[in-house]
């Protein structure tokens, strides 16, 4: 009976200890997720009682003497009071999305409006812009616009001079055609587009400034201002008259005092300067860098990052960690270089603290109640271990994985710098260092030098798009009188012949031709870049060439690389513990042993098997595991011979299409409708060469002829969907320039084949190739016991029947519209336009294009020396005009006898002006 008691007393006290636990439990639940939303307050200490400004880069005054700055990079907006003190801060989301606030602005009431830019995933492309709102007390008041990126603008984009003028909130879209003013009005929430003009021929907009017309003005990118009159006419004014030709003066950050005058920042000077147009001297300094330095000692940097005008004159100046208060006549009042932190955002700091160490205590708490409480109570040695144990190998293998995760975040860094330096150096022999010292001042903007240096200096990278990049940038700096300035870069804010800092990296690269490589952080961002010296022709360094990456798009890559490991070793570490788990149970004697095997075979190591001379259970255990360890070897080998088995009959890249992860995922009746480019490749009169040959040489024969041209296809990223017996149907998913690419690659192979076919007394083989866009259906059909993907479209129809007419049209690449719309840049291919086309059967004509790189040099010459007197043909004939057409396809046919396009237009014309068109002529040619 004394036993008893003992056992019922221990079971109460077990029970009293699991329910503090799971106490415990949930109050360290409800901890940690405040402490994950707080995470960025644990970055300082509670005693911290200031801010420090760093990294700004715009400001905006409130109608209170608040101020509003953009730092950290662009990812901080801080609204400081005017007694000093931080009101509230905003930050981006942290949801991987690169993001930079960009412009502010303030309406009566307090409260921040704010031009956020979206980046893409590598930091270099505009995505969107919005304008959003936000409460005088800092709280997300809503989205008022959003603008999508044109694809092709790096790090600013096409929203700028968002400005507050009485009830109303403007700003104006750069586009192509021209800018618009688009108006918000705060009081009634309805927009409008008050002002719209279009630039003079060859300027580039800068920047903006101003609400009303007759009083907006706008810089170039060749460093001139401009006033913009109420009929949309643009007035020059600046640069005044009596300046240098040659000059370097670059105005930005456009703003207008309180008499009318425009204040800009003179880049080449770092100096704020005044405009009065029509006054005897109408350029005047207000305040110069010498001012600016005697005001700021001790300042990071000394460039002119912002400013703005105050109601009694006087202007603040922002640096990039301070902001200058500068009375009338460039006197100055005083420097801001830090925000006081009010009484709530220190208690709110406080408390984050208290809770990380509440979250302490906690643990301890657990872990006492675990290990001197718990474990000393009579139950189950297997759950003893389970308690003392499983929290100890989930903190090792956290640990393991941040030491990982350290390491490999420190050799990619390295490793970058290894391979940016190798880019870098590679500038040298890209860059035309004679078209670089040919550019003079701003004015040389897009010529041929400039246009030069802009083409070749990304010419190292895949391509233009952002997935091609990888958000790699370059930057060319030319080094001229002793200074450096920037030329070209990669980030659309930046202007021509800004001057830039010589330190000791640029000094060793143009003093000595070193390659030098680094990072910084400024105030447009966190970089990871390397710089090498660009040479003239006599061997000179005349700049440098810089390449790099965006510092947080690679802690961003190595975050996502620690997610999947940490998931890894989430995986191993569940192996682990059930292996130990079942060994401590049945094998405690052994347990040293197998905890050995085990972690061989966790590290990869399949060959490994335990060696236990026991006969016993224990020795059974041995056996079972090391066939178990066999069998794994065994079933991997059969598991990855079966799929690369698989992958040679289904594409891989149809299961990913499909949404699935193999072969064994795939069930009747998977489809998927998406658009894609379809292309087929067809031998032209194959069957009568078949006739010559006998089954086994016509197999062979397409054997050979299918290797030595479908890899063309996968190597564009592209899927051969079916084999069509004398050739074959691929597809694109995503770029039409691929399909293109393939198309001309498999023309160009095709004269190397056929040269091999001469040497074996073979006839030559022609390939007809027709490319088109547009919606298909790709799936599996077939039945339970026998299925195959297939390709259901009418466009895959039409495109087969275009391979089919290209050989009556004498080409041999056959593009539709729909198709070469959608290619970015068009211009890199040589083709031609064939005009609509109306095929039988078909409603609507089909408007064509010959892509004729591929061919062979004699034709392809002709070609291109006749494109635009052939386009001009078709033109004319698709207007009625058949004798002046078939006059020009005459001209054509001279140059180019092989053309039978031309033959073709040219028999019509003669047809139709001979004997009249039909009705119901539409301006087609019909084949």
């Amino acid at each position: 009976m004394k036993t008893n008691g003992k056992k019922a007393q221990a079971a109460p006290n077990v029970r009293f200890g699991v329910l503090w636990l799971t106490v415990i439990a949930l109050a360290l639940a409800g901890i940690a997720y405040y402490l994950i939303a707080r995470a960025d307050d644990l970055n300082r200490s509670p005693l911290q009682r200031t801010l420090p400004l760093a990294n700004l880069s715009a400001l905006a005054n409130g109608p209170d003497g608040e101020m509003y700055v953009i730092s950290g990079a662009k990812q901080q907006i801080e609204a400081i009071g005017p007694d000093g003190k931080l009101k509230y801060r905003i930050g981006q989301q942290k949801d991987g999305i690169r993001r930079n606030f960009t412009e502010l602005a303030v309406d009566s009431r307090s409260r921040l409006y704010v031009l956020n830019t979206i980046l893409d995933s590598y930091g270099l492309y505009v995505q969107s812009e919005t304008v959003t709102r936000y409460s005088a007390d800092g709280k997300l008041d809503a989205q008022l616009f959003e603008w999508k990126g044109d694809g092709q603008s790096k790090r600013v984009g096409q929203l700028k001079a968002l400005q507050i003028r009485g009830d109303a909130l403007t700003f104006f879209i750069s586009r192509s055609s021209g800018v618009q003013q688009k108006r918000f009005l705060i009081d009634s929430g309805k927009w409008d587009q008050p002002f719209a003009f279009e630039l003079p021929q060859d300027r580039y907009l800068s920047e903006i400034y101003g609400t009303e017309p007759g009083q907006i003005y706008y810089t170039t990118k060749r460093g001139s201002i401009y006033q913009v009159a109420a009929d949309g006419t643009s007035k020059p004014l600046y640069p005044v008259a009596g300046m240098p030709p040659m000059r370097k003066n670059f105005p930005e950050r456009l703003k207008t005092d309180a008499g009318g005058s425009l204040l800009f920042v003179d880049r080449s000077l770092n100096a704020l300067t005044r405009l009065t147009p029509g006054a005897a001297d109408p350029i005047s300094l207000v305040l110069d860098e010498a001012a600016i330095e005697k005001s700021a000692p001790g300042a990071d940097s000394f460039e002119i990052a912002d400013y703005a005008v105050l109601p009694g004159g006087g202007v603040q100046v922002l640096l990039p960690d301070r902001i200058l208060n500068s009375g009338p006549g460039g006197a100055p009042a005083s420097v801001v270089t830090k925000a006081d932190y009010s009484r709530s955002e220190r208690m709110d700091e406080w408390l984050v603290w208290l809770a990380a160490a509440a979250a302490a205590a906690l643990l301890i708490a657990a872990s006492r109640l675990i290990f001197v409480h718990l474990l000393r109570r009579r139950f189950s040695f297997f759950l003893k271990q389970l308690v003392a144990f499983v929290p100890l190998i989930a903190v090792s293998m956290l640990l393991l994985s941040n030491s990982i995760y350290n390491a490999f975040s420190k050799n990619m860094e390295d490793e970058m710098k290894r391979e940016l330096s190798v880019l870098a150096q590679s500038g040298k022999y890209i860059i035309d260092g004679n078209a670089l010292e040919r550019l003079q001042s701003p004015n040389d903007f897009m010529d041929a030098d400039y246009q030069s240096i802009l083409q070749r200096m990304n010419v190292l990278f895949q391509g233009d798009q952002s997935s091609d990049r990888r958000g790699l940038y370059s930057t060319v700096y030319k080094y001229d009188g002793n200074k450096l300035y920037v030329i070209a870069d990669d980030d659309d804010s930046v202007n021509m012949f800004k001057p830039f800092e010589l330190d000791e990296d640029n000094l060793a690269v143009l003093k000595q031709g070193q390659v030098r490589s680094g990072s910084w952080e400024d105030a447009s961002g966190q970089w990871i870049f390397a710089i090498a010296p660009v040479y003239d022709s006599k061997g000179k360094i005349v700049g440098i060439y810089e390449t790099g990456r965006d510092l947080t798009v690679l802690e961003r890559e190595n975050k996502q690389i620690y997610k999947g490991v940490i998931e890894k070793i989430a995986a191993i570490t569940l192996i682990v513990l059930l292996v130990f788990v079942v060994t401590t149970y049945f094998l405690l004697a052994s347990l040293r042993k197998l905890r050995r095997s085990v972690a061989e075979i966790t590290n990869g190591n399949w060959d490994a098997e335990v060696s236990i001379r026991t006969r016993d259970e224990v020795g059974e255990l041995g056996e079972q595991f090391n066939v178990m360890v066999r069998h794994i070897r065994q079933y991997i080998r059969d598991i990855t011979a079966f799929s690369e088995a698989s992958f040679r009959f289904v594409p891989q890249q149809v299961f990913k299409y499909l949404g699935k992860r193999g072969i064994l995922d795939v069930h009747l009746g998977d489809q998927v409708q998406q658009n894609m480019i379809v292309m087929v490749s067809k031998i032209r009169q194959f069957y009568e060469m078949s006739k010559r040959l006998s089954p086994k040489e016509n197999f062979n024969f397409m054997n050979s002829f299918l290797s030595r041209f479908g890899p063309l296809v996968r190597k564009e990223n592209g899927l051969i969907a079916s084999y069509m017996g004398a050739g074959f149907m691929s597809l694109f998913p995503s770029r039409t320039e691929d399909a293109i690419n393939a198309a001309i690659a498999i023309r160009k192979e095709l004269v190397v084949y056929n040269g091999h076919r001469a040497k074996a007394n073979y006839p030559p083989v022609d390939i007809g190739i027709a490319i088109h866009k547009g919606p298909l259906m790709l799936g599996i059909i077939g039945e339970e016991t026998r299925m195959e993907s297939n390709v259901i479209s009418d466009d895959v129809t039409l495109t087969t029947r275009l391979e089919e007419l290209s050989e009556q049209l004498g080409v041999s690449i056959l593009v539709t519209h729909s198709a070469m719309e959608t290619v970015a840049s068009p211009e890199r291919f040589q083709y031609r336009s064939l005009g609509r086309i109306h095929l039988g059967g078909q409603q609507t004509p089909v408007e064509l294009y010959d892509v004729y790189e591929g061919d062979p040099e004699a034709v392809r010459m002709g070609k291109d020396k006749t494109k635009k007197l052939f386009e001009r043909g078709v033109q004319l004939y698709q207007e009625g005009r058949f004798f002046d057409a078939r006059e020009t396809f005459v001209e054509v046919i001279k140059w180019s006898r092989l053309d039978k396009a031309a033959k073709l237009y040219f028999y019509l014309c003669d047809e139709y002006y001979q004997r009249g068109t039909a009705v119901d002529w539409n301006g087609t040619l019909a084949v």
